[in-house]
């Protein structure tokens, strides 16, 4: 499938679409750059025309070609030397730069075909750079959100890579796999996956502690802790081996930074920042995800989920304008520009959130409905547990309650559809504690383990969904 997916990326007729994606994507600032870039007439006019049509949300690239009386070939043909200038004018146009752009711009649609032009272009060629290539694309692959065709994608651009330097040293092959395994643990568990894999992540684990055994290598060490810092934090919620690991980690770091870059060690202060929230201590995990910020306001806003918990961590420690102000300034721009990246769905799960908790149930709506719009089967099992707790709580405030009800008896179906594991048993216990409530208010009696569910819904980043319920538990509880 992914080979497959490589040649339709060849087909020189998607430059068309490419660019007026590409262009949703640009902030005023870029776009002035843009504007401004030497350009043919013709290409000047390709550019404004399609500048111009982008207010259009379901804008065709075709109307330009036929504003503009092009034929297909030669429109197309302008399409992609715009596109190429743009990316020289927005980078120094390099493969790291023009990859990582767009990364950041949530493309990876244009990152694949782009990747693949650059590829053929140095097939041939260096095999220094090619492997420089590789490694790039090996790297933006492990950090893609949590799609299917992520981890076949990373581990495609892995062995890319290790085939290319020819004869590898152990090291480096260590670092690649290490990587690659940090990559899967997350991924595994956020696709519904877990019990099939937590005996194999482990068992990896295991054997990779022995391989490592003695040796001094600082990069493969820092992704081990890594891969266990996924584990606590998905598999088992041990707040106490996750920091541990995560220090271990960061100790790691100190001896290699150079080599793994410093977007790690944002990564990992970050993660240690949202492990203080796993442990309910919101205040800590929001001061230290404020000093992140601080410190790295540049490089995170590049990735959109690093704003978007900020939010989350505001929302926790009830700094419910902070959190408005974050998502207004950093995630509204993609929902107004880029309505089909489905890192949107997320975006507007956290809004619904935010506006139940200031209790404007008309913005709640309006982007709880836009989040019921996207064809669930693009999303992981995570995400969609994860949107489902969130109508079924709103329509508990909405005081709905036939209507919850109905709800939770499809929801508690879907989940009971799955394989038992630490994240069934964690949105089993969410579910449970939504029955409870609507049973409380409607003169019934809760369930026997009422208490023991309300405690642990509380906890840790959960208490962003059960928080919303905290007006009908009665006090006595």
């Amino acid at each position: 499938m992914y080979q497959m997916c490589m040649i339709v990326l060849n087909v020189y007729f998607w430059n068309m679409s490419m660019l007026s994606d590409f262009l949703r994507t640009l902030k005023p600032d870029e776009l002035a750059i843009v504007r401004q870039m030497p350009a043919s007439e013709r290409e000047k006019q390709v550019l404004l025309n399609t500048l111009v049509h982008l207010q259009d949300k379901e804008f065709d690239d075709e109307l330009v070609q036929y504003e503009l009386k092009l034929s297909k070939s030669h429109f197309d043909k302008i399409n992609s030397v715009l596109l190429d200038k743009c990316y020289h004018v927005l980078t120094d146009g390099s493969n790291r730069e023009v990859l990582y752009l767009l990364w950041q711009k949530g493309l990876k649609t244009l990152l694949l075909h782009e990747a693949k032009i650059r590829e053929r272009k140095l097939l041939k060629g260096n095999k220094k750079k090619l492997a420089e290539l590789y490694k790039i694309m090996f790297d933006i692959s492990v950090r893609l959100p949590v799609l299917n065709g992520k981890i076949a994608l990373a581990e495609e651009y892995g062995r890319k890579y290790l085939a290319t330097l020819g004869k590898p040293a152990e090291e480096q092959r260590s670092e690649i796999w290490l990587n690659y395994l940090f990559g899967t643990v997350f991924y595994y568990a956020a696709n519904g996956k877990m019990a099939e894999y937590e005996a194999w992540t482990k068992a990896e684990l295991k054997k990779w502690a022995r391989k490592l055994e003695g040796k001094d290598y600082p990069v493969c060490q820092f992704y081990y802790h890594l891969c266990w810092s996924a584990y606590y934090e998905h598999y088992s919620s041990d707040w106490d081996n996750l920091m541990k690991s995560l220090h271990a980690a960061l100790e790691a770091l100190g001896r290699c930074e150079e080599r793994v870059g410093s977007n790690y060690r944002i990564y990992v202060e970050t993660t240690i920042a949202k492990a203080y929230a796993h442990n309910s201590n919101y205040r800590e995990a929001y001061e230290r995800y404020s000093a992140c910020f601080d410190k790295f306001a540049k490089q995170l806003v590049r990735n959109r989920y690093h704003p978007l918990m900020y939010a989350v961590i505001a929302i926790l420690h009830q700094q419910y304008d902070v959190a408005e102000s974050i998502m207004e300034k950093y995630m509204k721009f993609y929902l107004e520009n880029t309505p089909h990246d489905t890192f949107n769905f997320d975006i507007e799960r956290i809004y619904a959130l935010l506006y139940m908790y200031k209790k404007d149930y008309t913005k709640a709506a309006y982007y709880l409905q836009r989040g019921q719009q996207w064809d669930k089967t693009k999303f992981t099992f995570l995400g969609d547990i994860l949107q489902r707790i969130t109508q079924n709580i709103y329509f508990i405030l909405q005081r709905d309650f036939e209507m919850a009800l109905t709800l939770l008896r499809s929801n508690k179906r879907f989940l009971q559809s799955k394989q038992p594991d630490e994240m069934t048993r964690e949105y089993g216990v969410m579910f449970d504690l939504i029955n409870d409530v609507i049973r409380l208010q409607t003169g019934k009696e809760p369930s026997k383990n009422f208490l023991q569910n309300l405690e642990q819904s509380r906890r840790g980043i959960m208490r962003l969904y059960a928080g919303l319920l905290d007006e009908f538990i009665p006090q006595r509880s």
